[in-house]
C-alpha cells in the first residue's frame, strides 16, 4: 500500500470521527443546552396527593351565585325582585313566582336580601348594592339605604340618621312604577353604581323552592 493510498483511508477515518463527534456535540446541545447535568432532558413530573388526578393549570374566577340546591328555583333576579314587589313586599310570608321553567315556586325576603348586599351577584366582581346605598345615605347613595327590610321601607331621598320615611320605592305595589324596579329594569349596573348607557342585568339565580306537586318533568333534548 503506498503513502497516497494510505493517507487517503487515514483522512476518511479522521472525516468520519469528526463528523460523529460534531453530530453528538449538536444532539446534545438540542436536547441539554450548554449543561453538564442535563437537567432540561430530564421530564417534569408534576403530581398530585392522588395519582389519578390531573394537575390544575390554573383556575376561573367563578360567580359566586349560590349553587342550586334541592327544590330550589331558577329565576331571573330582577323577576324575582319584581314578583316580591307586586306581592306588597312582604318580609317574612312567602310570595308566589313562577320560575323558567314554568314551575310555581315561592321566595321569602331572604331571597331578596342577598341582591342588595352580597358582592358579585349580579356579575363576577360586581360590588353588592349597600356599598353605596347604607346607612351613611351620602348623595352618591341617593338617600336610599338597603341594609335592611326597615330601612328599605323608607324609602329614598333621606337624609343619614332621619327615621322618618322618604320617597316610597315599591309603587304602592304597582310594580312597573316602583322606583326599585324602574332602574333594574332601565339601567346596567356598573362598578360606579348605575348607568343607562349599560344594558340592564339579565342575572340567573337560584332562589325560593318549588311549591309542592308543581314540578314540571324538562323535555328531552333530541
Amino acid at each position: 500500500m503506498n503513502d497516497d493510498t494510505r493517507g487517503l483511508i487515514y483522512g476518511t477515518i479522521i472525516a468520519f470521527l469528526v463528523f460523529i463527534v460534531a453530530w453528538l456535540g449538536f444532539v446534545y446541545l438540542s436536547a441539554c443546552g450548554f449543561t453538564v447535568t442535563c437537567v432540561q432532558a430530564a421530564q417534569l413530573v408534576e403530581r398530585t396527593p392522588i395519582p389519578t388526578l390531573i394537575p390544575v393549570k390554573g383556575s376561573q374566577p367563578q360567580p359566586t351565585q349560590n349553587v342550586a340546591g334541592f327544590n330550589e328555583c331558577k329565576v331571573a333576579a330582577t323577576d324575582l325582585i319584581g314578583a316580591w314587589v307586586s306581592a306588597g313586599h312582604p318580609e317574612t310570608e312567602a310570595f308566589p313566582f313562577t320560575d323558567l321553567n314554568g314551575q310555581s315556586c315561592e321566595g321569602t325576603f331572604a331571597d331578596i336580601q342577598p341582591l342588595f348586599v352580597e358582592n358579585s351577584i349580579w356579575f363576577p366582581g360586581s360590588l353588592g348594592c349597600t356599598s353605596c346605598h347604607n346607612a351613611d345615605l351620602t348623595d352618591r347613595s341617593a338617600g336610599l339605604d338597603l341594609t335592611s327590610y326597615e330601612a328599605i321601607s323608607l324609602g329614598t331621598r333621606r337624609v343619614a340618621g332621619a327615621s322618618s320615611p322618604g320617597t316610597d320605592i315599591f309603587g304602592d305595589g304597582n310594580l312597573e312604577k316602583s322606583v326599585l324596579y324602574q332602574v333594574l329594569t332601565t339601567q346596567g349596573l356598573v362598578p360606579q353604581g348605575h348607568s343607562p348607557d349599560v344594558p340592564p342585568p339579565s342575572t340567573i339565580l337560584y332562589a325560593g323552592k318549588v311549591v309542592s306537586g308543581s314540578e314540571v318533568t324538562p323535555t328531552p333534548t333530541p
